[in-house]
């Protein structure tokens, strides 16, 4: 019950905080008004534009007001999909390169390492105009399209964006991974799991994942943060008639709260489910 109601209170915090960020940036929604009583009025319409729906209306091309909830769920749920699709390519990669370099020796596994390093830190921009790019030369070259490279709104396309969006992060993983199962490697239980005749991928997936899950979940929130920021990037660049798109279309603060807490519900909710299964099979509570 204390735990239910703590998970509450910290959905409530997330949600308040959107609340005002939102009522904020509604305060340069028509040039810089930096006007308290304004961002009070703002917070006033957000909070009752979430309690009465049919508040959440935007402008046609005619000035002519109809509800968000026309198009909103198809532009919601194309983000949703590119960004969870990412997030779990990300870890599942992440992890698989991960467990591979492990069974290398040392020196080729400090070149991996090193190698991962360097294309982590490239720009996101230099690594989707990388990748475009080659995909329209070998349509040149061959005469087919692997995949398209840029979406419209008849035409919504998933396979590259999600995987050029999940390629940083899968590297960010890797390198808290391997940090982390090299200080686990050396620990007396794992020397144990040897002598018992355990190999590698055994003590790697039973013993070394499951001790190092509670430290790469406090790191994933970096890795969310981050995807998160990169999409308004690749919406732009890939011409993804997603959220983000949606909310720069229609910069109304209740608009962007409301599409702002929407896409927040099943990532909190990802966390919730998640955070339980960790503290249920490794006793470990996690803050987050």
């Amino acid at each position: 019950m204390i735990s239910s109601l703590g998970v509450l209170t910290r959905f409530l915090y997330v949600v308040l905080g959107i609340v005002l960020l939102s009522a904020f940036v509604g305060l340069f929604t028509n040039g810089i008004q930096l006007d308290f009583i304004l961002f009070l009025d703002n917070v006033w319409y957000i909070v009752t534009s979430l309690i009465t729906p049919e508040k959440l209306i935007i402008l046609g091309p005619t000035n002519h007001e109809y509800s968000i909830f026309l198009n909103f769920w198809d532009y919601y749920f194309y983000s949703l999909t590119i960004f969870i699709s990412a997030l779990c390519i990300a870890i599942i990669f992440g992890l698989l390169i991960t467990y591979f370099t492990v069974l290398l020796p040392k020196k080729i596994n400090d070149m991996v390492s090193r190698i991962v390093s360097l294309l982590e830190s490239l720009p996101d921009l230099f690594i989707i105009m990388t990748i475009q790019f080659s995909v329209i030369l070998y349509f040149k070259q061959s005469g087919h399209l692997l995949f398209p490279v840029a979406g419209s709104s008849q035409n919504q396309t998933y396979f590259l964006p999600i995987v050029t969006l999940a390629l940083i992060p899968a590297f960010m993983i890797f390198r808290i991974n391997l940090h982390l199962v090299s200080e686990e490697w050396n620990k007396s239980y794992v020397e144990l799991a040897r002598s018992k005749g355990f190999n590698k991928t055994e003590i790697f997936f039973f013993h070394v994942l499951r001790n190092i899950t509670p430290s790469i979940f406090s790191h994933s929130k970096t890795i969310v943060l981050y995807l998160l920021s990169s999409m308004v990037i690749f919406e732009k660049l890939f011409n993804i008639y997603g959220i983000f798109t949606f909310i720069m279309s229609y910069p109304n603060p209740n608009v962007i709260a409301f599409t702002l807490i929407m896409f927040f519900v099943p990532i909190f909710l990802i966390y919730a489910v998640i955070t339980s299964l960790i503290e249920k099979y490794t006793g470990q509570r996690l803050e987050w």
